[in-house]
C-alpha cells in the first residue's frame, strides 16, 4: 500500500479528545475519526515527501524546525513518532498559510528536477524524467488543495492533526 499522509481538521472538542490520549491510543483515534468521518479530512496520499522536498529542499524525514513550509507538511507538534502523528494549532495556521500563499509556482517549476528527487531518495520512487511535467502538476495540485484545506480549517477555528504512515 505505501505510506500515506492524511490531514484532519479538528474542532475544539475533538482536539481536546486527542490531547488527552497517550501515544498508544492516538493512531486508534485517527483511524476512528477517519472511519466514522467525524471531521473534514484531506488525504494527500503518497506525495507528502515530494511536496516537502519541492517546498524546502529537504525530505520530510528531516523536518525543518520553525520553517512554516516544512510544518505545513509534517506539522508543528509531534504526538507520536512510531506511527508519525503531529498537530498544528489553529493559532499557527495563519503563519503557515502566509508561507504557502507566498510560494512562487513559477520558481518551483524552474527548480523542479526529478533527478534530484531520485538522488535524495524522495518517497515514493516515481520521479522519472519523462514524467516530469505530470509529477510537477500533481505536486502543485496537492499544494493548492492543502492550502485550501488549511484556509477552510482556519475559517472554522480548527486545529490540524496530521498522520503519515
Amino acid at each position: 500500500m505505501g505510506i500515506m499522509a492524511c490531514f484532519l481538521s479538528l474542532n475544539d472538542a475533538l482536539a481536546d479528545e486527542v490531547a488527552q490520549l497517550d501515544n498508544a491510543h492516538i493512531v486508534e483515534k485517527v483511524e476512528e475519526l477517519m472511519g466514522k468521518q467525524r471531521c473534514p479530512v484531506y488525504e494527500m496520499d503518497k506525495l507528502w515527501d515530494g511536496l516537502h522536498y519541492l517546498l524546502t529542499g529537504n525530505s520530510a524525514s528531516q523536518p525543518i524546525e520553525d520553517h512554516p513550509l516544512s510544518e505545513a507538511i509534517v506539522g508543528v507538534h509531534v504526538l507520536d513518532t512510531e506511527e508519525f502523528v503531529s498537530a498544528i494549532g489553529s493559532d499557527e495556521l495563519p503563519r503557515i498559510l502566509k508561507a504557502l500563499h507566498s510560494v512562487d509556482r513559477t520558481v518551483l517549476k524552474q527548480h523542479f528536477n526529478p533527478a534530484d528527487f531520485r538522488s535524495k531518495q524522495i518517497y515514493p520512487d516515481i520521479w522519472a524524467d519523462d514524467e516530469a511535467e505530470e509529477r510537477f502538476t500533481e505536486l502543485i495540485t496537492e499544494l493548492n488543495q492543502l492550502t485550501h484545506f488549511y484556509e477552510q480549517s482556519l475559517a472554522q477555528g480548527h486545529d490540524i492533526l496530521i498522520s503519515i504512515y
